[in-house]
């Protein structure tokens, strides 16, 4: 045996086990970083980044899945062969994804985030311990003259690269900045939905709180509303022919979501309301509600102006003109039957609507 080789193999050994260790704390610390970026714990160039999605994903969740997964392929590809090419070429991709997104932060944001500079950085680190590897392998191979060695970390380095083109491609066109004026319209129009929410089919009951003709079909849409809660999901939705009704929206858009139990009750008393001012004061709707036993509060100015964006986008949407107007549509289908009018809406009319369209 040859002491020289025998250290040799011995030193090689070492440093392997200390790129190994140096790549379990760069997979530790993107993690961490992930976790920071998920909190918001950044300084204030950071905010421009939360606003971009991978696949309408936010990065943080991605960092962390990612992150979290590769520390145990990684743990245990010491014993696999496969989990070490594997574990490689995640990085590999990771590496190319990282390249755009600091151009992205370059060129598009204008800004540079540390904890997303930092996490590419990890990424970076794992990647360099891997290249030196791969690098000492490929020496070892041609040192000693094995062609068949020689190739096979020919055809390695290869689908490394390979990778890491896939990353980057998959980047740029995962990379986009987020409609966050469409994710709070969204949001709100789950919080003021009624019935199935699972159903394909969607009623929006359109008045105005000064529509005198509304306020005579409302008795007559409350009668049905078990059933159309039963087949479909169903929307209060206001719409100002009278400008003094914008005095009433913000209550009823509170009741909605804060009341839905409550509601139909919380809505005869605004209409109540009506008939005793046109600008309600806050101490006049609590009243109201106290009156009626039905506990208010306020919504925030954000969740009202949401409320009163996603009202205005329906009525633009279907291009409503008058009040009352029961639009009964299926989205996926792409049919809409709309009921204006006294003359028109009517318990039968609305439920074979909804029979038709689903």
């Amino acid at each position: 045996m040859n002491p020289s080789s025998s250290y040799s193999r011995m030193e090689t050994t070492s440093k392997f086990q200390w790129g190994f260790w140096i790549i379990n704390i760069a997979l530790l610390a993107g993690f961490i970083l992930s976790i920071l970026s998920w909190l918001e714990i950044c300084v204030e160039h950071c905010s421009a980044n939360q606003d971009y999605r991978l696949f309408s994903f936010p990065f943080s969740y991605i960092g962390m899945t990612f992150f979290s997964t590769l520390l145990v392929l990684h743990f245990f590809s010491r014993h696999s062969v496969f989990l070490t090419q594997l574990t490689g070429w995640l990085i590999a991709s990771a590496l190319g994804a990282e390249g755009v997104f600091i151009a992205v932060q370059k060129y598009q944001i204008g800004h540079w985030c540390p904890v997303c500079l930092s996490i590419a950085l990890s990424v970076g680190i794992a990647g360099s311990v891997f290249f030196i590897r791969y690098m000492k392998t490929l020496y070892t191979a041609f040192q000693q003259s094995k062609r068949g060695s020689v190739m096979n970390q020919i055809k390695q380095g290869l689908m490394s690269v390979s990778f890491i083109f896939l990353g980057a491609i998959m980047a740029f066109f995962g990379v986009a900045k987020a409609n966050t004026a469409e994710a709070a319209i969204n949001d709100i129009k789950s919080r003021l939905a009624f019935g199935s929410k699972n159903s394909p089919v969607e009623v929006y009951f359109v008045t105005d709180w000064f529509c005198p003709a509304c306020k005579k079909v409302e008795p007559e849409v409350e009668k049905i509303l078990p059933s159309i809660e039963s087949k479909a999901t169903l929307y209060f939705i206001d719409y100002p022919i009278h400008k003094k009704s914008l005095n009433f929206t913000p209550y009823n858009l509170a009741f909605l979501i804060n009341n839905k139990s409550d509601y139909l009750e919380a809505r005869y008393g605004l209409a109540q309301l009506t008939q005793q001012t046109e600008a309600p004061t806050d101490e006049d709707v609590m009243a109201m509600a106290e009156k009626y036993q039905i506990p208010f509060k306020e919504l925030t100015f954000l969740d009202v102006k949401t409320g009163m964006e996603y009202f205005e986008s329906i009525i633009d949407k279907y291009n409503l003109n008058s009040t009352p107007t029961v639009i009964i549509t299926n989205p996926k289908k792409n049919k809409v039957i709309k009921l204006e009018g006294r003359d028109e809406i009517s318990n039968e009319k609305i439920l074979k609507a909804i029979k038709s369209v689903s």
